[in-house]
């Protein structure tokens, strides 16, 4: 241990100014506790929370344990739920992986959450498919105020993946992400969704736009995560 004699002056009024603030030398790591994770291992539950299957979904393995495969014919998963109720912040994140079935089912709108009393308020996640065995992102917010879609189709990604997106607001700006990388963000004057609200995984709400592909897990966090904060893919539970 070095005496305190040959300690620099400067270096002690820096760990004393730092004590007193509380602070620390490396990055904090956010809590996860606050996050609902749905993991989709079953038909007849999101997570923890019970769900009703829609037309003909299947269970599945696959190398990062059971899945939902949707045949993009009238296949979904609706959850009376929604875990982001009242919040201005948050993150959704989904794993999946889409199929090769353009030009059917090209736009999938695979996850969706909306509010009952009041349509205009709704998140959507959604894919588009080209010719070339690519997809692309599609985030959508909306509330009577405004409404933002960030949509790119340069930023494309290979079909018969298995793959991680985004889906971030602060309370202004929209981003979205995949497999960890931004691809683009705007800003949005969003109002929150209420309690009173579906959400629908595998198509919209209003039973168009159908997904074709397998679906591992979504999580929802109430707030806006950084790419280091998403969850890896190794931390999801079998």
């Amino acid at each position: 241990m070095t005496p305190s004699s040959q300690i620099p002056k400067t270096l002690i009024l820096g760990i004393l100014v730092c004590a007193a603030a509380s602070c620390s030398t490396s990055r904090s790591t956010p809590d996860d506790n606050d996050s609902t994770l749905w993991r989709l291992d079953r038909l007849d539950r999101a997570g923890s929370v019970p769900a009703r299957a829609e037309g003909n979904p299947t269970l599945v393995d696959t190398v990062h344990g059971p899945a939902i495969h949707f045949d993009g014919d009238e296949d979904r998963l609706l959850v009376e739920h929604n875990p982001l109720a009242e919040q201005n912040q948050f993150t959704i994140e989904v794993w999946f992986n889409p199929a090769d079935v353009w030009p059917a089912n090209w736009e999938p709108r695979f996850f969706h959450i909306e509010s009952l009393d009041n349509p205009d308020r709704r998140i959507t996640v959604e894919l588009r498919l080209n010719d070339q065995q690519q997809w692309y992102l599609d985030g959508f917010l909306k509330s009577e105020r405004d409404a933002l879609t960030l949509i790119d189709e340069t930023l494309v990604h290979p079909v018969n993946q298995w793959h991680h997106a985004a889906l971030t607001f602060d309370g202004t700006t929209m981003r979205t992400y995949v497999n960890g990388a931004l691809e683009l963000e705007g800003t949005v004057d969003f109002e929150p969704i209420g309690t009173l609200a579906r959400t629908s995984i595998g198509a919209r709400l209003n039973r168009v736009h159908w997904f074709n592909g397998l679906m591992l897990a979504v999580r929802m966090t109430p707030r806006a995560l950084e790419p280091e904060a998403f969850l890896d893919w190794e931390k999801l539970p079998d």
